[in-house]
């Protein structure tokens, strides 16, 4: 008789809930480890590091999460989920040899438009070397996640978290600035290499990995690599050139205070991302029915706002002592940018439901414009406030813009409804 063993038999995502707190931790620990070792200035740089490597790894093969997720888990039988995962294959191969020529270009000729100094071409040969083992992390953790496997998702996030931050301090230690930066570009790969690890152990995987060229695979993958791509050109990378920009005209301690409540707001997102894409998303793709996944994504995003909102009001209540926690005094400059930022948080989050109900129906386009317009949205309109608001600009820019996307998701959905409800016969 099978052994009864109630925790591994619960729920599956208080794995997702015991892997992204853990992540946290680790996050934040890395923060502070870093805002103790090199304080505001140096921090802010060390941010841009940060910043360049998400542009990468975001997109780090291919960019096809989404579609592996959402694919694998409406698939019908086995043989179509390996099939989805020789695709992705096939994407993951082709553009990890396109990203590294990116980067290896970046190295010889974009260093000092990107961190306003040549000596940092190296961290672009880093994430050349790194960005394959990043990509078939992807694409590993999007089927694991596909077949509702949780907790091998969450086991590999977990040692894979741990393990990063002790690599991190130890180059930091040994090496200073330059290990510090070696880490930040290195630490994401130990996840892919983790993965691999765990999938070839425990999936069988005989011809999965394989080039295919089916046309009509490839190009539906790609459609969600679409999104991704409008992410990578817009939001990150207006958020790169904003930190160019401030640094010249305020100084790298002020993009230093601005990025530490920026990073506080990627902790938030950390849970928000997890929660959606591993469960929201291959929930809301089993529904064929439109109007059972949208009676769905109100009930739960009623109950997911209404939890983070409550966060949000106990963070600023403490959020001075949240920055003493997890910076140090240097940083309490940065209270004042707190409010704005939660604000904006929020207005994210609502956002992001809409677009990964949007992505379940397959209405991959809606999401690929909003995203596009909204970091081109983003970048002009901290460029209209920087003059007047300084270091608040960049949070009161980022709060308006998801604001008004927020708006025009709901005005879509209300005409998509309309229409959905003409078209039905009388």
């Amino acid at each position: 008789m099978p052994r009864n063993r109630p925790l591994l038999n619960a729920s599956p995502y208080i794995f997702l809930i015991i892997s992204t707190v853990i992540r946290l931790g680790a996050a934040l620990a890395s923060l502070k480890f870093l805002a103790l070792q090199f304080g505001p200035s140096t921090f802010g740089l060390l941010t841009q590091v940060m910043g360049i490597a998400a542009v990468f790894y975001l997109f780090a093969g291919g960019g096809i999460t989404n579609g592996i997720i959402r694919n694998v888990a409406a698939a019908s039988s086995e043989q179509e989920r390996r099939h989805w995962i020789s695709a992705g294959y096939t994407i993951t191969v082709l553009s990890s040899i396109a990203l590294a020529t990116v980067a290896i270009v970046l190295a010889l000729f974009g260093s000092r438009a990107i961190f306003g100094d040549t000596g940092y071409a190296p961290v672009f040969i880093g994430i050349a070397a790194f960005q394959i083992l990043v990509g078939f992390g992807h694409l590993v953790l999007g089927y694991f996640s596909g077949v509702g496997d949780n907790r091998t998702f969450a086991v590999v996030q977990i040692v894979a978290s741990m393990l990063s931050l002790l690599l991190l301090v130890g180059l930091t230690h040994g090496i200073g600035l330059t290990g510090a930066m070696l880490g930040l570009v290195a630490g994401p790969s130990v996840v892919g290499v983790l993965a691999l690890w765990r999938f070839f152990r425990q999936v069988p995987h005989h011809g999965m990995f394989r080039i295919v060229w089916d046309r009509p695979a490839l190009m539906k993958l790609l459609s969600y690599a679409a999104v991704v791509a409008s992410s990578v050109a817009a939001v990150p990378i207006a958020q790169l050139v904003i930190r160019v920009d401030m640094s010249e005209r305020l100084g790298w301690n002020v993009v230093g205070y601005w990025q530490a409540v920026a990073k506080i707001s990627d902790a938030n997102m950390l849970f928000i991302g997890v929660i959606i894409i591993n469960y929201l998303l291959p929930q809301l793709s089993t529904r064929s029915d439109a109007a059972s996944a949208l009676r769905f994504l109100l009930r739960f995003g009623s109950l997911l706002l209404s939890v983070f909102i409550a966060g949000c009001a106990v963070m600023y209540a403490v959020r001075d002592s949240l920055l003493l926690i997890i910076y140090s005094d240097q940083f309490l400059d940065a209270s004042k940018l707190m409010l704005p930022q939660l604000v904006g948080d929020t207005l994210k989050t609502a956002t992001l439901l809409l677009y990964y109900f949007f992505m379940s129906r397959g209405r991959v386009l809606i999401v690929f414009v909003s995203e596009l317009a909204l970091g081109v949205a983003l970048y002009l309109l901290y460029l209209v406030l920087v003059p007047s608001y300084g270091a608040i600009a960049p949070i009161y820019a980022y709060a308006s813009v998801y604001a008004a996307v927020f708006l025009i998701m709901i005005g879509w959905l209300h005409l998509t409804d309309e229409r959905r409800r003409f078209s039905r016969p009388l």
